[in-house]
């Protein structure tokens, strides 16, 4: 958890975010404005406006004189989520079809090779990082950046679910090529290899989503059932001290 250097609402709420979103912080934690200010020094009002800008996206819980609460991930929500990035993605891509140019061929090639080096050093945030800079290059160059902003404003808990998956279990050693399939695909203005390529990738993850829920229940939101557990301190990365396979 990085320290903020000023009080504007934004860059608290930014770094709460990504640390929500990469798991530093753990699905369940329950904490107070007092704490987080502390920790990230900066002053409680932003925090709590940042706080109350996370609650509207589902990342943040609200408990009435117990605190406020990392949201469990939502399995439900995860389904949906990722129902909603299927439907527009594919479209996306079909528009960059037909209006890519090399420029954009040239970023997603540049793409691939470091998204090569970053699987051999195991660094799944980077790796994370590097995939949805990949996909976004699709909305950028079809003009639909806004789709691609409205998207991840709204997948909080699917982008919580495949961080916990690449934690448990590594990059999987097929995502990469799957991502060369889909400008392989482009570049031969083939449709329906991409629908194929593109259902395949978007929906891999399916199967080891149980599994998950099942291994880790105290990370999900199950009928409002609460694991009790030590608190968690502010200041300690999740996955680092659970000791799942992220690598810094």
């Amino acid at each position: 958890m990085g320290v903020i250097e000023n009080n504007q609402e934004d860059t608290i709420y930014d770094v709460l975010r990504s640390d929500i979103l990469d798991l530093k912080l753990r699905p369940g934690m329950i904490f107070s404005i007092k704490d987080i200010s502390e920790s990230y020094e900066v002053g409680r009002t932003p925090v709590r406006d940042a706080l109350i800008s996370l609650s509207k996206e589902g990342l943040i819980t609200f408990l009435p004189q117990r605190g406020t609460m990392i949201s469990k991930i939502d399995y439900d929500k995860v389904r949906n989520e990722r129902f909603l990035r299927i439907c527009v993605e594919e479209n996306v891509m079909l528009e960059f079809m037909a209006v890519c140019n090399l420029k954009a061929i040239t970023a997603l090639e540049m793409s691939l090779d470091r998204q090569e080096q970053l699987k051999k050093t195991k660094d799944i945030r980077a790796f994370r990082a590097e995939d949805m800079y990949f996909h976004s290059i699709f909305y950028e160059g079809a003009n639909k950046g806004y789709c691609n902003d409205i998207l991840a404003a709204n997948s909080g808990h699917y982008r919580r679910i495949q961080m916990l998956a690449m934690a448990d279990s590594g990059i999987e050693p097929g995502v990469v090529k799957q991502h060369r399939e889909m400008v392989d695909a482009i570049l031969a203005k083939d449709s329906e290899q991409l629908h194929g390529v593109l259902n395949h990738h978007l929906n891999r993850l399916i199967s080891k989503e149980r599994p998950l829920v099942s291994k880790y229940p105290e990370l999900f939101d199950r009928e409002n059932k609460e694991i009790r557990r030590e608190p968690d301190e502010l200041g300690i990365d999740f996955l680092v001290d659970t000791k799942l396979k992220y690598h810094a």
